[in-house]
């Protein structure tokens, strides 16, 4: 019987030929050197993601400042600070000063989106209280609402909602979606902000009444520079601010979303996780 079951075990487990352990040693080795170079390859990547971080730093240093001068220049010569202007002159200088502003807003969120796909931008989260991000973005922009004549109307329920954000990064996403309404909304339009919870989220979302956005683009809008037309208007490129806000939604775990229907508007809703705690405490 012993006898037997020896003959069975070496006859199911047979010791590997000479030829098959030098295949399984070449093998090994070959797969040692392959992780000795992703590891290598890793390193290079690292270490050229942090000199493009440097040179990103860099660069938008070199050219923020002059573009916050010519601003400054262009707001002097808006308010006739450095003399009369006549009504061409000035429109001018509003065109100079808006075109600079555009440029900056497009070369902050260029930085932030290479930070956070990079994973390179840092988050302060912390409670604050969702009235406190509607009226810090809403003093903000009231002057470019009130310039098209758009009424801004909100609606918080509870009016005590406090969500885990970061306060400056939240106040960026609502800011650009504030932003992107009034843009679309034709002029004597208005614009509603609300805001409700959840079992465990904070719901606010930012609702138009310009031309609306196609089914098949509102997944692609997310996205950088989607442009798109909307049964023969021109509409202008997404620019990169979207994104942005997607990317800055997700990284404070929530999520960011649009329902649309053309020729009546667009709603982009965002969620936020609830505090746990009082922001005051």
């Amino acid at each position: 019987m012993n006898q037997h079951n020896t003959k069975q075990y070496a006859t199911s487990n047979p010791i590997p030929e000479v030829d098959d352990v030098t295949e399984y040693k070449r093998q090994i080795e070959e797969l040692r050197k392959q992780n000795q170079q992703l590891q290598q390859l890793n390193e290079q990547l690292a270490a050229r993601s942090e000199r493009n971080t440097r040179n990103l730093a860099s660069m938008s240093h070199e050219i923020r400042t002059p573009m916050h001068a010519i601003m400054a220049f262009a707001e002097l010569m808006e308010q006739e600070v450095l003399g009369p202007l006549t009504d061409k002159q000035r429109d001018a200088v509003v065109n100079v000063r808006e075109a600079a502003e555009h440029l900056m807003t497009l070369l902050n969120d260029v930085i932030d989106l290479y930070r956070t796909e990079a994973g390179k931008l840092q988050l302060h989260l912390r409670p604050v209280p969702v009235a406190k991000l509607i009226d810090a973005a809403y003093h903000i922009i009231h002057g470019l609402a009130w310039e098209k004549q758009i009424n801004i109307h909100t609606s918080i329920e509870p009016e005590d909602i406090i969500v885990t954000a970061d306060e400056r990064r939240a106040k960026q996403v609502l800011h650009n979606l504030l932003s992107n309404a009034i843009n679309v909304s034709p002029k004597g339009e208005e614009i509603i902000i609300q805001a409700r919870r959840t079992d465990q989220y904070a719901t606010i979302s930012v609702t138009d009444h310009g031309p609306g956005i196609p089914a098949e683009y509102q997944e692609k809008i997310f996205e950088e520079f989607i442009q798109y037309s909307n049964e023969g208007q021109s509409v202008p490129s997404g620019g990169l601010g979207l994104a942005v806000s997607r990317n800055l939604v997700e990284m404070q775990g929530g999520e960011l979303t649009v329902t649309s229907e053309v020729n009546k508007g667009s709603t982009f809703t965002f969620t936020l996780p609830l505090a746990e705690e009082n922001p005051d405490q």
